[in-house]
């Protein structure tokens, strides 16, 4: 019997069905007390076990400072508590009963007390031996004499609870809670909000001051900018693993680890007059060796290298060579076994590029050298990067021609080559087209996939002044493609702006690094971060399906089926049914569209007519602008412009305004120009917005659905259920929109709500009584239909319970005890 519950507890906690749980982050003793994070996974229909229970769970743990709580468990006579201190240059997981005993102090090795690092934790309670196990790993601890009585509910609360604030920087992630006969595994694998979905898909939990680990795997965070007077380049450096930029007088380096950024000046003056700051970085000799191909005054430097070794920072010259001609965005990599580098490609003189040149320093030469095989047709913005195979570097895409003269002008490349450097051959090993039909050139480098399967290319629409930077991830084997990663905004106003891709193994993360020129000599450096591995645009589009996620716990017996039948003896006199029963599956919810629509419901969305999400496009001033023209277009009369400047910009006067204004309205125009069915409109001083068929927001259908439709609100469920109306925009402008639509929709659900009960559709009507609390949480009509649906679908206890948290909401809310007592509330 005790081999099929730990196969099943193992199964369940494991995680077998491939979902990708990136874990919650807990703001902790650095964040303000209010501020700080708190789970609670049954937060108001607490499971109760019998005999025993487990809980388990990945924490990584990175604090080497404070003592917190990692999570606290309450019972009737104790509470018992997982804590976490730093003392005396080691970190310890601390078991206790709280307030009277520690029971079991683990100590942790400091190699384990790195973010990203998961620790797999288990504490296993048997309620009737009054012993406890906790699992680190591998290794288990085990208590006597605990106190417990032989039931106990899973008052569980990670982080911040009702006894203790204090809390550790950590995270979790793949929560389990149960035993044979009844279990709950949390994946936390949500992107927003508070609510915390079961791997069934319903929402039990809920978690205050959350921070959602897979934001960090999908958007981009900016981490560093700025703009230099003259040109300045960046490289990373694969031995400290940071990226650094080295400007005339300086070597700037940002440290990811701390995130900061630290300047040094050279021992000496750069000799090498920088044009377009290329590099390259030999990590054998631990030397950056910057270089200029032209532009150069003849006899002046122009390749130099710079010793970081010894912390001296100091340039020698190397050479003077220069090329007839520019070489705009050329590879560069280095052949580890004749320590030499190479270029490849590159654009000037009105030709695309193909040849092979590696540095002679010997005689200071840029040596032209052939290679053999498939050749690669003239190009520049190729990419280039580590092989799969240990001598052996890949190129993909690229920007050119056959004959390599620009005249008869350019195509996209989408193909891969393997140079091999020791033998000096090429091999071309797929050429693909994007199904989408969309153009895209890769950024400088390759980043190679920890399976060597897959590699990462930073990609853009080169030929567009201002566009946008996505991380792609391309199968090695066949080309094949995903987009894995937001976008980055860029400007590319001269061919001189370059982009690079870099990795950090040690802090697992991607580096966008940006170099804006607005001349020849003016540039800007930008810095992004992006945590692997990275999120596929695909699963962020799912996420932001309203829909319930589909249930899974049939494919938890499914596969325990080959178990259950050979012992199905052993398991059925035990299994009882649990405390709480699942809820009945709701209907799919209609598609959301994902085309020429904007969601002004819950998290604010925007999609252009390719399907796009360009949310990110709307900056907060932006937005407030679209949302102010558009909730006053509805009625037919739009805004006057005076009033925009007074509610947008109302500290400056309107000769301050206008040149903002005017550029924020520019912004915008931009922007609807790719949403179909949108048009702004300024006539008579006042600004509206014409709307036709193909343009979709989900405060127009459901406007529309309440002035002329009212019977029909109920089949709006899946975007009435996506959140509150703009919860991000809380600006007084917005009030009284908010508190009409809120009073429309009141006035309607709730007899839509009482009809669906009277005729038994009690899964809609449930819904209705929810959506109903969270517009109105004291709503009593929505919390009597609430209660009675629960007594008939779960049970008189799940009612009660649920009418508990009510009371004890409304009392924290308002003061005062609620009035009506249970019993009466039902009748």
């Amino acid at each position: 019997m005790r081999v099929y519950k730990n196969i099943l507890l193992i199964i369940l906690c494991f995680h077998v069905l491939n979902i990708n749980a990136q874990g919650l982050l807990f703001a902790s003793e650095d964040s303000l007390l209010t501020q700080r994070t708190s789970l609670r996974p049954f937060p108001a229909e607490v499971p109760v076990f019998r005999d025993h229970f487990s809980i388990a769970f990945d924490l990584s743990l990175w604090d080497k400072a404070n003592l917190g709580y990692v999570f606290d468990v309450l019972d009737k006579d104790n509470s018992y508590s997982l804590s976490y201190i730093y003392d005396l240059g080691r970190g310890y997981l601390n078991l206790n009963i709280d307030s009277k005993s520690n029971k079991i102090r683990i100590p942790l090795e400091t190699a384990l007390l790195k973010k990203k690092n998961w620790i797999k934790i288990r504490a296993d309670f048997d309620l009737k031996g009054d012993a406890v196990t906790v699992t680190v790993d591998s290794t288990a601890y085990h208590a006597d004499k605990m106190g417990f009585r032989e039931e106990m509910p899973a008052n569980l609360v990670f982080g911040k609870n009702p006894r203790y604030t204090e809390v550790p920087n950590m995270a979790i992630k793949d929560l389990y809670v149960g035993n044979e006969g009844q279990h709950f595994f949390f994946p936390l694998d949500e992107w927003s909000g508070n609510s915390v979905h079961e791997a069934g898909g319903s929402v039990i939990g809920s978690v205050e001051n959350p921070v959602w680990l897979i934001n960090e795997s999908f958007f981009w965070k900016p981490v560093y900018a700025e703009s230099f007077p003259a040109v300045a380049g960046l490289n990373f450096d694969p031995l400290r693993q940071d990226v650094f930029i080295f400007t005339g007088d300086s070597l700037i380096t940002y440290n990811p680890d701390l995130r900061r950024v630290s300047a040094m000046t050279y021992a000496n003056k750069l000799p090498v007059k920088m044009v377009l700051g290329k590099s390259i970085f030999n990590a054998r000799e631990n030397k950056l060796y910057l270089y200029e191909l032209f532009d150069e005054p003849r006899g002046a430097p122009s390749v130099a290298s710079l010793d970081m070794d010894s912390g001296s920072l100091k340039w020698t010259p190397i050479g003077k060579t220069v090329l007839p001609g520019q070489l705009h965005h050329h590879n560069i990599f280095y052949d580890d076994s004749q320590h030499r580098f190479y270029l490849f490609g590159g654009y000037g003189l009105y030709s695309y590029h193909n040849a092979f040149l590696s540095y002679n320093d010997s005689t200071d030469t840029w040596d032209k050298v052939a290679f053999t095989g498939d050749t690669i047709c003239p190009r520049f913005f190729s990419a280039t990067g580590p092989s799969d195979k240990p001598g052996e570097i890949l190129l993909f895409g690229g920007y050119g021609n056959e004959s390599g003269s620009q005249v008869v002008g350019g195509k996209q490349y989408y193909d891969l080559y393997r140079i091999n450097l020791n033998d000096h051959s090429i091999k071309r090993c797929w050429s693909t087209t994007p199904p989408d039909k969309s153009v895209f050139v890769p950024a400088n480098n390759l980043v190679l996939s920890p399976d060597k399967r897959f590699f990462y290319a930073l990609c853009y629409p080169h030929e567009v002044a201002k566009t946008e930077l996505k991380l792609y991830k391309f199968s090695i084997a066949d080309g094949s493609y995903e987009v894995v990663s937001a976008p980055v905004p860029v400007t590319s106003m001269r061919i001189e702006s370059d982009i690079n891709l870099f990795y950090s193994e040690r802090t697992e993360e991607f580096f966008c690094a940006i170099q804006e020129f607005a001349d020849r000599q003016r540039s800007m450096v930008r810095l992004y971060t992006l945590a692997a591995p990275p999120v596929p645009v695909a699963v962020y589009l799912r996420s932001l399906q309203p829909a319930t996620r589909p249930s899974l716990r049939w494919m938890w017996w499914l596969i325990l089926a080959p178990l259950a039948v050979g012992s199905w003896w052993l398991f059925r006199p035990r299994v009882r049914k649990p405390a709480i029963a699942p809820p009945e599956t709701a209907p799919p919810a209609p598609a959301v569209i994902q085309q020429n629509a904007i969601y002004l419901l819950g998290e604010f969305a925007a999609f252009d007519r390719e399907g796009r999400d360009i949310t990110h496009l709307f900056s907060p001033k932006i937005k407030q602008l679209f949302v102010l023209i558009l909730l006053n277009s509805l009625d037919g009369k739009g805004i006057v412009s005076k009033k925009v400047s007074a509610k947008l910009w109302p500290d400056k006067d309107v000769a301050k305004s206008k040149n903002i204004k005017g550029v924020t309205f520019n912004h915008l125009r931009n922007i609807i120009s790719d949403i179909d069915g949108v048009e702004l409109v300024f006539q008579n001083d006042t600004y509206s917005f014409t709307l036709g068929e193909a343009f979709i927001c989900d405060f127009c259908v459901l406007t529309e659905a309440i002035r002329h439709r009212p019977e029909s609100l109920t089949g709006y469920l899946h975007l009435l259920t996506r959140g509150p109306l703009l919860p991000d925009m809380p600006e007084p402008i917005l009030d009284h929109h908010k508190t009409a639509f809120e009073e429309q929709l009141i006035d309607l659900l709730l007899p839509a709500m009482v009809h669906l009960y009277d005729t038994r559709e009690l899964k809609t009507a449930l819904e209705v009584a929810k959506l109903v609390l969270t517009l109105d949480a004291f709503n009593e009509e929505a919390l009597k239909y609430q209660l009675r649906i629960y007594r008939r679908l779960k049970g008189i206890e799940y009612s009660r319970k649920a009418y508990d948290q009510f009371t004890q909401d409304y009392e924290r809310s308002l003061g005062v005890a609620y009035h009506v007592s249970f019993d009466k509330i039902l009748q």
